[in-house]
């Protein structure tokens, strides 16, 4: 056995190639891996296209694959990642900083030294081995982690790729298929090295040699071509795109021969706004003049640097007028409309919150409250200019003429956790009640926020049972940082995601927004644990297999924008737009 690689520009076939591999490996009960869990479903349609029926095989994330190989044997639980953090304080509370002392107060003390820990944990670094004052702090964290009798999901990884590698029993000998990642860390490495020497592995990776998009593939595509040996497949571009222009885009660019221009007829079009909202307008109206050509709207994608940057302008442009559109990716609660009068109550109760906290979730259809008596009572407060906390609960009960029962629930609560689990089931009966037939939009995000809240909640509640503790505090942090995942792709809608998500998909116009100076690229930001310099000086003290070195930053994003407007179908010529 060993591993076969298959490398090639954007648009050569590799993906298809590795798929027509797979299907063909059905009675051997193939493994596919794929970047993300969005990936899964839609990859699953594409391939009922080819087969009409497929009864074997199995399609998940490299995590879902780390699960698979240790479910049914002896391991250890995984901490979720809320516990990991309130682990993390803790040994960042107890330990010996030093030097460190001072940064330790701050709220991401915390988050960065996980960023830290994860990091050398997918590297295979034990704490002996790292750096400073970090290798105390990591030693602490493993402690913390061997007396609790439990591992966190890097270590349960780092388990599953050891049992490959080790257990002739670990692998039932499938073969597996891989593509859609421009990296491995440590632990991914082990588990393909370990896999190769018993099962057929193939994996699917965009790579030309020498050319300057593919910089930051580089250190990976050597690797596994050594892997693979002499069982590399170079497939060249196929002539996708019937534009000229786009051909030659994906020929030059980042090169700096001096190559005649290739005709634009259309292909490729520069639109120029001033400011963010102006060019999503502008992109707007072409999206609608492409629409009433024809054109499906899940044929269009919106390709951006960031979702988050570009949330609330989206809404605000798409939406006034009437684009039929999706966002693919999660967001934060404290960005949904639940969310933000679900926070405003807590702050307001827990945190010595001030007059717009409550106001958030008084004003809001959860409250029950209607939103001309929140307005007056708002308006007679500011008003009066009062402000704190106590002055606003006092007056507002006044001028209503009644107690708000929201709060005298949440302080009457046995816990923080089932007075916040019972106010997000109150808000979402009072704004859309128990008998609603039909779910819309609105319906299904708030469900999906409360589902998020719920996952939070049961996460602290498996802290209490480790013995942890988990103040009001710590729930609202852990509230806050909670992702709500997006919902089912609606068909018809003008899809919007990011970079990292666009790489995969394909489409018959792209729009390519945030090309501003400043926004991409993107600026690389160092690890206050982990220098670049020291990552170097770990990697050539234990060898490169420990995957530590990361791709630079500029030249990442030179292959991310490499990839964005070469994701149209063929073959449709499709139109490459981009907005400066």
């Amino acid at each position: 056995m060993a591993l076969a690689l298959l490398v090639g520009p954007a648009n050569a076939g590799k993906v298809a190639s590795l798929l027509d591999r797979y299907v063909a490996a059905r009675d051997r009960d193939p493994v596919l891996v794929v970047p993300n869990r969005g990936e899964v479903e839609r990859i699953e349609r594409d391939l009922l296209r080819r087969e009409p029926a497929l009864l074997g095989g199995w399609i998940g994330t490299f995590g879902d694959l780390f699960e698979r190989i240790v479910r049914g044997r002896p391991a250890r639980p995984a901490l979720t990642g809320n516990q990991r953090r309130l682990l993390l304080a803790r040994v960042a509370a107890r330990g010996a900083l030093g030097q460190l002392e001072e940064s330790a107060r701050s709220e991401g003390f915390a988050d960065a030294l996980g960023e830290a820990v994860a990091e050398l944990e997918q590297a295979l670094i034990e704490p002996g081995e790292a750096p400073g004052e970090l290798a105390g702090l990591f030693r602490s964290y493993r402690d913390e982690l061997d007396r609790l009798g439990v591992w966190d999901v890097d270590l349960r990884a780092r388990h599953a790729a050891e049992l490959v590698a080790g257990d002739l029993g670990a692998w039932d000998g499938a073969p597996v298929f891989v593509y859609g990642f421009e990296d491995l860390s440590g632990t991914q490495w082990r588990l393909l090295e370990a896999l190769a020497g018993r099962a057929e592995v193939c994996v699917s990776l965009p790579y030309e040699p020498a050319r300057p998009a593919f910089e930051a593939l580089e250190g990976v595509a050597n690797d596994l071509a050594a892997l693979a040996g002499s069982r590399v497949e170079e497939l060249q571009p196929q002539g996708w795109y019937e534009a000229p222009a786009l051909a030659h885009l994906e020929r030059v660019l980042f090169d700096d021969r001096e190559l005649p221009p290739a005709p634009l007829e259309g292909a490729v079009r520069f639109l120029e706004a001033a400011g963010a909202r102006a060019s999503l307008e502008l992109v707007g109206q072409e999206i609608l003049g492409l629409l009433r050509d024809g054109i499906a709207g899940d044929d269009v994608a919106v390709v951006v640097p960031s979702l988050e940057r570009v949330r609330a302008p989206l809404e605000t442009a798409f939406g006034a007028l009437g684009v039929p559109y999706a966002v693919e990716g999660p967001r934060r609660l404290s960005r949904t409309p639940f969310g933000r009068a679900l926070l405003g109550l807590l702050r307001f109760v827990w945190l010595d919150g001030r007059r717009g906290d409550l106001f958030a979730y008084l004003r809001s259809p959860y409250s029950g409250l209607p939103r001309p008596r929140a307005d007056f009572v708002e308006g007679r407060l500011r008003g009066r200019a009062i402000s704190r906390r106590d002055r606003v609960e006092e007056e507002a009960v006044r001028l209503l003429g009644h107690r708000l029962p929201a709060l005298d629930e949440l302080r009457a609560a046995r816990s923080p956790a089932s007075g916040v689990r019972a106010l997000a089931a109150t808000m979402l009966q009072t704004a859309w009640g128990l008998e609603r037939g039909v779910a819309d939009e609105p319906i299904e995000l708030d469900l999906r926020a409360e589902q998020a809240v719920r996952r939070v909640l049961e996460e602290l509640d498996g802290w209490a049972e480790l013995g942890g503790h988990a103040g009001p505090e710590e729930l609202v942090g852990a509230v806050e940082r909670a992702d709500v995942p997006a919902g089912p792709p609606a068909p018809g809608r003008v899809v919007v995601l990011d970079l990292l998500r666009a790489r995969t998909r394909r489409f018959g116009v792209v729009f390519l927004l945030g090309l501003e100076e400043g926004v991409l690229p993107r600026r690389g930001i160092e690890s206050p644990f982990l220098s670049d310099e020291r990552r170097r000086e770990l990697q050539e003290a234990l060898g490169p297999s420990r995957r530590l070195v990361r791709a630079d930053s500029l030249a990442r994003d030179r292959y991310l924008f490499y990839v964005a407007p070469l994701v149209l179908l063929g073959p449709n010529p499709g139109r490459f737009n981009v907005r400066r």
